[in-house]
């Protein structure tokens, strides 16, 4: 793979062998379909890396393991995957973990389906569908943790996927200086970090905000 060395330099330290190579074999599947398809700005792979992958692979910590005997995998519902960041990413490095990508755009779908393939993710599933309430209510009942990045879902949605996630699970987003009110009406923040290499923007751990 062409661009292996730079995922190695990135993440050889912290991640397998094997998870590094995925990576690399996804960007490599990336490049090519951006030449038709615009899944993400034109850049070198090394921006990619830290633009892209850095802050997905940073979210790592937040899509937490289970912990009891006999408990199954925690699933992770990505919301408006696009071209897979973070939620094809975060796959890539738990392979036996089940994922939902949600991506409404054809093209960018089928990218999505065949990187699933190329990249030997079987617990990965593409819905084309729009993310809406009903749909919220749907997956997020069947997921641990759901993710947002790049996208502002309308404070109905948002609100209705918070209902839907278990009193455990936990809602990642990606966020600038400031973060949306009506998100604060729903959940917690629990944890918080910078975005790698972007002191600007942060990644946010929400927990449901049960009241009642």
């Amino acid at each position: 793979m062409k661009h292996r060395h730079l995922f190695q330099r990135e993440f050889g330290a912290e991640l397998p062998q094997q998870v590094v190579d995925r990576l690399a074999c996804h960007a490599e599947l990336l490049k090519r379909w951006n030449r038709v398809v615009r899944l993400v700005g034109e850049a070198e792979p090394g921006e990619w890396i830290r633009r892209h992958y850095a802050e997905s692979v940073a979210a790592r910590a937040y899509w937490r393991g289970s912990t009891g005997e006999g408990g199954s995998e925690p699933g992770l519902l990505d919301i408006g995957s696009g071209a897979g960041f973070p939620g094809l990413i975060l796959a890539a490095l738990h392979p036996e973990r089940p994922v939902t990508l949600v991506e409404v755009r054809e093209r960018k779908a089928a990218f999505l389906a065949e990187a699933v393939r190329e990249l030997g993710l079987p617990n990965v599933r593409v819905v084309r569908e729009r993310f809406d309430a009903e749909l919220a209510e749907r997956l997020g009942g069947a997921v641990e943790c759901a993710t947002i990045r790049g996208l502002r879902l309308p404070e109905p949605t948002m609100a209705r996927l918070v209902e839907a996630l278990p009193d455990e699970g936990r809602l990642v987003v990606w966020v600038g200086r400031c973060v949306a009110t009506g998100l604060l009406d729903t959940c917690v923040v629990e944890q918080e970090m910078n975005a790698p290499d972007r002191p600007h923007r942060r990644i946010l751990c929400l927990r449901p905000l049960r009241r009642g």
